[in-house]
């Protein structure tokens, strides 16, 4: 049986997201990078990674990008926008998931800094039967 792995993704207020996504100047957003550092990782904005996904499949041809057109309803939903521009994952290179003590250890770190505007810290599994699946009218057909 193979180990799931995981991801850290946090969910800041909206100043802190346009810090995170620009210069990192505020206290908050600097504390964020370091520790993204410390564990040789990026910090990268969901809707940024979402947009930069659609922008892909749009490039190379929507078919062979399976979950496009859900992304894509997703980033054009004003709401669903403005949640996903406050939420951020913590990348290992290329990829979003990792081991778990990797994830356990960017969140102990973060659970330090104590600050009103990181909203909130998940650790999240890349087990399918615990994340959102595509709804049917975006799955794709066999």
């Amino acid at each position: 049986m193979s180990e799931w792995l995981y991801q850290i993704r946090i969910k800041v207020s909206e100043s802190i997201s346009d810090d995170l996504r620009g210069m990192q100047k505020q206290n908050l957003s600097i504390s964020i990078k370091k520790i993204a550092d410390l564990h040789q990782m990026t910090i990268v904005c969901t809707y940024d990674a979402f947009k930069a996904y659609c922008d892909e499949a749009e490039q190379n041809g929507i078919d062979g990008y399976g979950l496009y057109h859900w992304t894509k309803a997703t980033i054009d939903d004003p709401l669903k926008k403005l949640k996903h521009l406050r939420s951020f994952a913590f990348y290992l290179g290329e990829d979003q998931i990792y081991s778990n003590d990797l994830a356990v250890s960017i969140k102990n770190h973060l659970h330090k800094l104590d600050d009103d505007e990181l909203l909130e810290i998940n650790l999240i599994d890349s087990n399918p039967e615990n994340n959102p699946q595509p709804p049917k009218k975006y799955q794709m057909k066999n």
